[in-house]
């Protein structure tokens, strides 16, 4: 979702840092939170907050949540073309889900803050639905599950979509919108790599 179909770099960063101020804990510049966007929300908060304390962790986590919710949200916005590519997809009867390692409920807010139709997509999947998210397969196979359906393809812009994607034996496209490098993501070994989400409309 985030750097694919949104951005939302600044609605996650202001968040953070509202919490890390909250917490009585230093903030931070906007590329040293958001170059490690795609991680699981835990790991993110580890680095942040420069420790092991769960409870610590667990409360930066839930004050992010808050912010986004009541204030951050309103920064969220469609990335170029990216309405036109699902609105294509769902006329050549592709089944769309969209799958996250954000919570459910934020999913659907930062969807509706950046001004895409939620009846766009079959299936929403965040972080909060499975046991174990990105990198771990669990939400490609839920939806799978829950589709009745293997996935045609998996596409996302961080290495941990690719390892996802493998994992659930899945075609990973690769999009280098994000935060990762060619080069990284070529490293993961994705079915392919596109330079942003107008060339999946070449692989259908």
């Amino acid at each position: 979702m985030d750097n694919t179909l949104l951005n939302s770099d600044k609605v996650h960063v202001v968040a953070f840092n509202k919490s890390l101020k909250k917490l009585g804990l230093k903030q931070k510049g906007f590329y040293e939170i958001a170059k490690h966007f795609g991680k699981p929300k835990e790991w993110v908060s580890k680095v942040l907050v420069g420790s092991n304390n769960k409870k610590l962790n667990s409360e930066l986590i839930k004050w992010h949540d808050y912010y986004l919710l009541k204030d951050t949200k309103k920064y969220s916005k469609k990335i170029p073309g990216a309405l036109s590519v699902l609105k294509k997809l769902k006329k050549e009867g592709y089944r769309l889900a969209l799958l996250s390692n954000c919570r459910h409920r934020n999913i659907k807010l930062l969807v509706k803050s950046a001004g895409l139709d939620s009846k766009l997509f079959d299936l929403f999947i965040g972080n909060d639905d499975v046991k174990h998210p990105k990198p771990w397969p669990d939400e490609i196979l839920l939806a799978e599950k829950l589709l009745k359906h293997k996935p045609d393809f998996h596409v996302g812009d961080s290495i941990y979509d690719v390892k996802s994607a493998k994992r659930a034996k899945v075609k990973s496209v690769a999009v280098s919108s994000g935060h990762y490098t060619k080069s990284q993501l070529k490293k993961e070994k994705p079915w392919k790599l596109i330079d942003n989400l107008k060339d999946i409309l070449e692989l259908i």
